[in-house]
């Protein structure tokens, strides 16, 4: 079984950036919503320079289910009762605008991506209310939906909302088949950023740019509009199985099954929870749901992987000025799971924002609108948070690296500090500083993963501190003089 997603690219390779430079625009950021903005505004004429930390694709684009739909369930449900019936109708028609673009670039560019038309179904397994009202927003918003009950039902569910004429393909088949009219740095992470100068450190060089768009899922400059406190990262895991099914499906729960049909087989996703909660068991619980629903066996897994996404209170998705006294610095983030059709409508908000032009969008998806009824959340949200860094700070363990099973990780105290400290199954330990280098929140382990990951902003690092996913930009430092180290050089940017 491989422990990676089933989406392969063109293996195009992009030097790294090891040089002072000054540039029009810089994007930063590698993933499909920071390509198709680098993309749309190079397709406008404009000088833009891409930077990414790891491979392009390498994040959440290269682990997504890759649906591009309307049929997004309760979303509409929710906008509705926030913002009314004008807000749900015009994030419905962004969405078919976005389904259009995507077909639109397959057709002009004759890309081969598995670019598939299907049905696209919202299943609950109880009469779902909230499902229902989903239906009659997106019915007033001009989607032929169908309802179906009783045996036109998948999975033995009570209801299902399904909508007609959605795609499927392969991301990373679609985006390496774009051709690439601006310049592209891989393995250039962006360790500090001054948004108001707009000026770039990386590791090995600086840029000095004219504009700025920061796309790196969880935005990375904390100095300006308060991020931290108005998103959240939800993880979720997938397995792919050899047996084919068709039709694309979604359970309307939050950590509900997620399932379509690739060129290999079957995706089915789910266990979804927030970033840096979790007591494991997610793989075997979604194995099982899986086997109940399709019928799969163990021996037809052929991979499994995780993957994250940002959520915002409202589920909209923000992209815009990054904040209202900054200007030159646009951000795009928050797609809750949806990140297919938003990333195309976004790139393009951006790209009009950028040139001055009006965007029907733009005001639905700015990033400093008002939230309405947010106020639970907003304090659930921050209430984590300062949990998290309380811990980092304060907390008390009495255990230590004898308490550690085989195969597992827990913070504790070792050689006379408080450390995050993994064992192996042979019995070697890993040790790194316990606290996530972005805002100081104790780390937790995910078991399923082996992973260290902060349940504050949902920064994720393995076992030697090396990041895996931010909005951390610093290594946690491996702090243990006996522990094992990787062969990368060790910044020390990591905390006690």
């Amino acid at each position: 079984m491989e422990f990676d997603s089933v989406w392969r690219g063109k293996e195009r390779e992009y030097p790294r950036l090891e040089s002072d430079i000054v540039r029009d625009i810089v994007v930063i950021g590698g993933g499909i919503a920071g390509f198709l903005t680098a993309f749309r505004l190079a397709e406008a004429g404009e000088s833009v320079t891409l930077i990414e930390a790891d491979r392009l694709f390498s994040g959440t684009t290269g682990r997504t289910t890759a649906k591009i739909t309307c049929n997004q369930g309760g979303v509409y449900a929710e906008l509705f009762a926030r913002y009314g019936m004008s807000a749900a109708a015009l994030y419905y028609k962004s969405q078919a605008e976005g389904m259009r673009r995507f077909a639109n670039l397959v057709q002009r560019y004759s890309i081969a991506c598995d670019w598939k038309e299907t049905d696209s179904y919202i299943f609950s397994h109880t009469l779902s209310h909230r499902l229902e009202s989903a239906r009659r927003v997106m019915e007033r918003a001009g989607a032929a939906c169908e309802w179906k009950t009783g045996a036109d039902v998948p999975f033995g569910a009570a209801c299902a909302l399904k909508l007609g004429k959605q795609y499927l393909f392969d991301p990373l088949r679609f985006l390496s088949a774009l051709p690439v009219g601006f310049e592209v740095y891989e393995h250039t992470r962006a360790v500090k950023i001054d948004a108001e100068h707009k000026t770039v450190q990386t590791e090995s060089g600086t840029i000095q740019a004219k504009i700025l768009i920061v796309a790196t899922r969880f935005p990375v400059v904390n100095s300006h509009g308060g991020y931290f406190l108005k998103l959240r990262q939800s993880s979720s895991y997938v397995l792919a199985v050899s047996r084919k099914t068709e039709g694309m499906y979604l359970e309307e729960r939050e950590d509900g099954l997620s399932v379509r049909p690739y060129a290999g087989g079957t995706i089915v996703g789910g266990e979804d929870h927030r970033t840096g909660r979790t007591a494991g068991g997610r793989f075997k619980n979604l194995e099982e749901r899986a086997f109940r629903a399709l019928g799969v066996t163990a021996e037809e897994v052929t991979n499994r992987w995780c993957a994250e996404d940002v959520m915002t209170f409202d589920k909209i998705p923000m992209a815009g000025r990054y904040a209202k006294n900054l200007g030159g610095v646009y951000v795009v983030t928050g797609f809750n799971k949806w990140g297919m059709a938003n990333a195309m409508v976004c790139a393009d908000i951006l790209r009009d924002c950028i040139l001055g032009r009006e965007n029907l969008y733009a005001a639905l998806f700015s990033p400093q609108r008002q939230i309405g009824g947010s106020l639970g959340a907003f304090l659930s949200n921050a209430a984590t948070n300062v949990k998290g860094i309380v811990s980092g700070y304060f907390g008390m363990t009495f255990k230590t690296a004898a308490d550690i099973p085989p195969g597992s990780g827990k913070v504790v105290r070792y050689q006379g500090k408080r450390r995050a400290v993994y064992r192996d199954e042979s019995g070697k330990l890993y040790a790194i500083g316990r606290m996530c280098p972005h805002m100081h929140c104790e780390l937790s382990w995910n078991g399923d993963t082996k992973t260290w990951d902060c349940p504050c902003h949902g920064s994720r690092f393995d076992i030697y501190g090396n990041i895996l996913s931010g909005p951390a930009v610093k290594r946690c430092k491996c702090e243990a003089a006996d522990a094992d180290k990787n062969d990368g050089e060790d910044k020390g940017n990591g905390t006690v």
